[in-house]
């Protein structure tokens, strides 16, 4: 089984961090649990067995990704051969950075 080495973003590792951080100011467990959540959800993606992957969609850059849900937030990912790439990580009721 391979398994797709993850990397995040600068902007996506920021963007996580921030909402936790408003998260834990409200309730901590439920921050842990929103980080916790997002991260199994990068790394089950990011396993080939079975290989998932969200809805296709077309940035306001027009770049091609993928978008994952994750309660509260919204995974934007791609692919590159071996690498799945966290790209931002929105809180779903962000103005939309898709067309």
């Amino acid at each position: 089984m391979t398994v797709d080495r993850v990397e995040f973003t600068v902007d996506a590792a920021d963007e996580l961090d921030e909402q936790v951080e408003y998260i834990n100011q409200r309730n901590p467990d439920a921050a842990r649990r929103v980080r916790r959540d997002v991260m199994g959800a990068v790394a089950g993606l990011a396993d080939e067995a079975p290989r998932l992957d969200g809805h296709p969609v077309t940035l306001q850059s027009g770049d091609r990704c993928f978008r994952w849900f994750v309660h509260p937030v919204v995974v934007f990912y791609e692919r590159e051969p071996g690498v799945l790439r966290v790209l931002r990580v929105l809180h779903h009721a962000r103005d939309p950075i898709t067309r």
